[in-house]
């Protein structure tokens, strides 16, 4: 009976690895998703109303963890730059994003208010372009992988499962 529990929990543990390793697939594609959704906002916001970048953040960022982080931070007296990087360290801890991903993300946070209108709209642009991309990489990755990580899972736990019986 013991060793039984104990060919479950391997074989448990294996399945839940390997779907955890394909859910990362899909939170990466979502939090891409908000954040390219975020910049389209902004670019318009900046467009059209010229509001300062800390109202932008409050009135646009709501679907992303970070964002709402960085806007309590510039409400508490940070200065925007430090705020959207305490945001980031806060909020991206489990998104599944990778390195390149983070990186985008802090460097338009860095540039985010630094210069007039025409060229917030120029940084809004390059940085829709670097996301775009990101995501469309995202979304081939996830659709290619994140069955197999499942699939690997499962054959794993069975593999363990039958070695240990």
């Amino acid at each position: 009976m013991v060793k039984l529990i104990g060919i479950l929990s391997v074989m448990a543990a294996c399945i839940l690895a390997g779907y955890m390793e394909s859910r990362k697939l899909g939170g990466r594609v979502r939090e891409l998703e908000a954040f390219y959704s975020f910049l389209c906002l902004t670019r318009e916001e900046i467009r059209y109303s010229g509001m300062p970048v800390e109202r932008i953040i409050e009135k646009h960022g709501k679907n992303q963890r970070f964002l709402v982080l960085c806007a309590e931070y510039c409400r508490k007296g940070e200065s925007f730059p430090r705020a959207w990087e305490h945001g980031m360290d806060d909020g991206l801890l489990t998104t599944g994003m990778n390195r390149q991903d983070l990186e985008y993300i802090r460097d338009f946070g860095l540039g985010f208010g630094a210069s007039d209108t025409e060229g917030q709209l120029a940084h809004c642009q390059l940085y829709l372009g670097f996301i775009s991309s990101a995501l469309t990489h995202a979304r081939e990755e996830r659709d290619k992988k994140a069955k197999l990580y499942f699939m690997l899972g499962l054959f794993g736990g069975i593999a363990a499962a039958l070695l240990l019986s």
